[in-house]
C-alpha cells in the first residue's frame, strides 16, 4: 500500500502548464463600516451606486470594526476577525475603504467615481479561481495560477465567507447591507503562498458548512492573495467570475465512497478513469495520512482505520478529470 500525506489548506498538487499572459485584475474593495454609524448610513448608498455598474470588475467585502460603536450587530457576530481585519489598516473610524490593499483617505463621497476609474482595467500576473458549490455543506477548491512574472513579496492566501445581501433595518437607518463579512475560511493570518514560474498552478481544498443563521443562497467565498509587506492585493476571485480558458484543472466532480461512514476501508469507483494522485484532508486543517490501494484499474480502496473519528475530504486527480468526496470516519 502507498501512503499519501496531505493537508486541508495547502495543496499537494502543483503542476506546470503552458504559460499564459497576464489576466484581468479584479478591484478588491475592503469596506469598513458600522451598522450604528450615521455617517456610514449617509455615504454607503452613494458608494454602492458607484460600484454597482462595475459588478463584473469589483469584489467587495464589508468589514465591521467596533468603531464608532462596539455594539454593531455585524461586529458582534464575529468580534475577533472583524477587529483583526480592521487592525491591518489601523481603522479608527468609519466609513473607510481600501482599494487593492491601499487605504484611501476618508472622503465624501466615500469613493469618487474618478478614483474607481483609476483601478479599473488593470491586469495581474496571478489568476485566482474559486470553485464553490451551493447548499449547506460545501467543498471549495481554490486555484492560483501564475500567468506572468510575479513581483517579489511575502504572499499569503486569504479566503473569506461573505453574505451578499442582508435586508435588515439597523439602528443607523440602513436597510440593505452588502457583501457582509461573516467568517474567515482560511486561518485569519492567511496561508503561505509561494508563486511558481509562469504556468504553475497551485490548488487548495477547503470544506465548510453554512451557518444556519446565514442565508445560504446569498453566501459565497471571496479569495485573494495579499503581499504582507505592503498589504497590496494582487488579485481576487469568487465563484461568480467567468472561468478563463487555459487553466489546467477541471472542476472536481462529486463522487461517493462506500461504506460511508466507515471505520476502516471505503471504496470509490471512478468509472473509466484512473487516479494519478489522491489527497486526504482533515476538516481542521491538520496534516493527516491515509493508505490507498487499487481493487482494480478504476476502483480505489482508501483506509481510514488509523485516523481519528471525524469528517475528511478526499480530492482525487484522475487522468481524465478531478473528483472530490466527503467521508466520515465513524
Amino acid at each position: 500500500m502507498r501512503t499519501v500525506t496531505s493537508i486541508l489548506l495547502t495543496c499537494c498538487l502543483s503542476v506546470q502548464v503552458i504559460a499564459q499572459s497576464a489576466v484581468k485584475r479584479y478591484v478588491t474593495i475592503e469596506h469598513f463600516t458600522n451598522s450604528r454609524c450615521s455617517i456610514c448610513a449617509s455615504r454607503n448608498p452613494t458608494f454602492y451606486n458607484t460600484i454597482a455598474p462595475h459588478a463584473a470588475d469589483v469584489h467587495h467585502i464589508s468589514v465591521h470594526p467596533p468603531v464608532p460603536y462596539n455594539n454593531c450587530e455585524f461586529y458582534l457576530a464575529n468580534t475577533t476577525e472583524n477587529q483583526g481585519w480592521s487592525n491591518i489598516f489601523g481603522i479608527q473610524g468609519t466609513p473607510r475603504i481600501a482599494m487593492n490593499g491601499t487605504l484611501l483617505p476618508g472622503s465624501n463621497p466615500l469613493l469618487p467615481p474618478a478614483t474607481l476609474q483609476q483601478y479599473l482595467g488593470q491586469t495581474s500576473p496571478l489568476y485566482v479561481r474559486v470553485i464553490e458549490p451551493t447548499g449547506m455543506s460545501r467543498n471549495v477548491v481554490l486555484q492560483l495560477e501564475t500567468r506572468g512574472s510575479m513581483p517579489s513579496g511575502n504572499y499569503k492566501l486569504f479566503a473569506a465567507i461573505v453574505e451578499k445581501t442582508i435586508n435588515k433595518t439597523t439602528p443607523n437607518g440602513e436597510t440593505v447591507h452588502r457583501d457582509v463579512f461573516r467568517k474567515m475560511l482560511t486561518p485569519a493570518a492567511g496561508v503561505d503562498f509561494a508563486p511558481g514560474q509562469p504556468g504553475n498552478v497551485q490548488t487548495f481544498a477547503i470544506s465548510y458548512n453554512v451557518n444556519p443563521a446565514w442565508n445560504a443562497a446569498e453566501t459565497y467565498v471571496v479569495a485573494f492573495v495579499r503581499n504582507m509587506a505592503t498589504q497590496e492585493i494582487l488579485n481576487s476571485g469568487t465563484r461568480f467570475d467567468p472561468v478563463l480558458v487555459g487553466t489546467n484543472e477541471a472542476t472536481p466532480r462529486a463522487v461517493s465512497f462506500a461504506p460511508n461512514p466507515t471505520r476502516s476501508i471505503a471504496y470509490v469507483d471512478l468509472g473509466d478513469d484512473t487516479a494519478a494522485a489522491v489527497e486526504v484532508f482533515d476538516a481542521s486543517g491538520r496534516r493527516v495520512q491515509a493508505d490507498f490501494d487499487w481493487v482494480n484499474s478504476n476502483r480505489l480502496a482508501l483506509s481510514f482505520e488509523q485516523l481519528p473519528r471525524g469528517l475528511y475530504i478526499v480530492h482525487i486527480r484522475g487522468e481524465r478529470g478531478a473528483y472530490i468526496a466527503r467521508v466520515v470516519r465513524d
